[in-house]
């Protein structure tokens, strides 16, 4: 059965991401394990990701492909940080985009933005 929702999506790669920030001299990639809360997903953050985010909050989180030659996971969205009363510091992410997406020929039933093999997907 073909994948069509980020719901489905992340059921499929599971929770562990790689979350990617924009710092003040560059990418900052961070390591997350993700939650879904009612069409936003939430991760823990570290104190540079959590600055990252002030300053500029989007974000992307990456998921590699799970086979050879197989679709990575990409969710691009707007991140909020909030400090959770236990102390710990979470991104709140509205997605704005959510793709399949693997480097070759478009196949038939790509749909997504790129020149590549593109499927996008819904919540």
């Amino acid at each position: 059965m073909p994948i069509r929702t980020l719901v489905e999506a992340i059921s499929h790669y599971g929770r562990d991401a790689y979350l990617l920030t924009v710092a003040q001299d560059g990418p900052h990639t961070s390591q997350v394990a993700i939650e879904l809360r009612e069409r936003r997903i939430g991760c823990a953050l570290g104190p540079s990701a959590a600055r990252n985010i002030a300053r500029e909050p989007h974000i992307s989180l990456f998921w590699p492909p799970t086979e050879p030659g197989g679709y990575a996971l990409i969710v691009n969205g707007m991140a909020a940080s909030e400090q959770q009363a236990t102390g710990v510091l979470m991104a709140n992410v509205t997605v704005t985009k959510s793709v399949l997406h693997r480097s070759g020929p478009r196949s038939e039933d790509s749909d997504g933005p790129c020149a590549n093999d593109c499927k996008r997907l819904t919540w």
